[in-house]
């Protein structure tokens, strides 16, 4: 489950000349560490998996969905770095469980043998979603917040599709650190694009394997689903709070370009969500409105069904966020959620 995110640049911190590849393709971007970007069908286009060299063999980081082309540039991968996706890789990492990161890791898995380390609260999310195998909270969560049924139950068809989990899914913990190449990294629990994301840092060589948690270029969906806990925008702007002033010099995304200034993105996120906050606050002042109407004011049009879902989700997280504040109010009745400012 993964979104297009934003839909504009949010501020000027500059990408990097790092990762510069095409699509399907693998550059070096620091030393023993390689940016795939792997090939998803949806308009994000790829995903950036990583993979480090190590002494006891490769580490794999994100693996993109189960497609055909995205198995072609990993192996494509493996022969250009000259080592053996069958015979060479000790481990694959996948910080959380939208399925452009997931979707994957069992076929590297059965390819590799490696085990597939995720957080442990993550694996049993991961197991709740796909394995459960039924999309009614889902489309009644949509349809409760005002999206209609009959889009609804389209788009769900391909959003909560099922996914086969890899067989072998190891337990990471947070604050665990993780041999990683010539490093060490430490697991941070990344709470708001998905409440059990985790991304890596290896502080002796500043480097911040970023995941969904801080993007350039666009913003992270941060959404309230039917499986996210409360108020996913609060915990996303602690989490990016706490972040701020991690001895970083080089951020390696899950999307979207390779950047430097981790201070400056995140202050662009801050301020992005202020002024997202307010624009939706101005939506709700004289009529109540469902989360879905609020979407198609403050989003662009023109999206796909698949894209309004995470519009709406979005746009719900943050009228969630303004009645926390006390900002805006809930009203509720047996068919409807709508939000009024107050």
């Amino acid at each position: 489950m993964t979104s297009k995110k934003e839909f504009a640049d949010v501020g000027p911190v500059a990408p990097s000349r790092l990762g510069t590849q095409p699509v399907g393709e693998v550059a070096e971007v620091a030393e023993g560490v390689h940016q795939l970007k792997v090939p998803i069908p949806i308009p994000l286009v790829y995903v950036s998996s990583y993979l480090v060299e190590g002494d006891g063999g490769w580490t794999l980081i994100d693996t993109g969905f189960d497609y055909g082309e995205g198995k072609v540039a990993w192996e494509a991968a493996a022969r250009s770095l000259g080592f053996s996706l069958e015979h060479d890789v000790s481990r694959i990492v996948v910080t959380h469980f939208h399925p452009d990161h997931l979707g994957a890791a069992r076929w590297l898995q059965e390819t590799s043998g490696a085990p597939v380390y995720m957080l442990d609260s993550e694996i049993q999310n991961s197991r709740a979603v796909w394995e459960d195998g039924d999309a009614s909270r889902f489309v009644d969560h949509l349809v409760r917040h005002g999206m209609d049924r009959e889009t609804t139950e389209r788009a769900t068809a391909s959003m909560r599709m099922s996914l086969a989990l890899p067989e072998k899914m190891v337990a990471l913990e947070e604050g665990e650190e993780l041999p990683l190449g010539p490093g060490m990294a430490r697991v941070v629990r990344a709470p708001g694009h998905a409440d059990h994301q985790i991304v890596l840092h290896d502080e002796g060589r500043k480097i911040l394997f970023a995941a969904d948690h801080i993007l350039l270029k666009i913003t992270p969906n941060v959404g309230l689903w039917p499986e996210t806990a409360p108020n996913p925008l609060r915990r996303y702007e602690e989490s990016l709070r706490s972040m701020r002033d991690l001895p970083v010099e080089l951020v390696l995304p899950g999307h979207g370009p390779i950047f430097h200034d981790l201070q400056g993105r995140v202050d662009e996120l801050l301020a992005h969500h202020e002024e997202r906050l307010e624009a939706m606050r101005r939506e709700i002042e004289t009529v109540p409105k469902t989360s879905f109407e609020v979407s198609r004011k403050v989003f662009r049009y023109g999206l796909s069904i698949y894209e309004r879902c995470f519009a709406l989700a979005e746009t719900l997280a943050h009228l969630d966020h303004l009645v926390l504040q006390g900002r805006a109010e809930r009203i509720e009745d047996q068919e409807l959620v709508r939000f009024r400012a107050s």
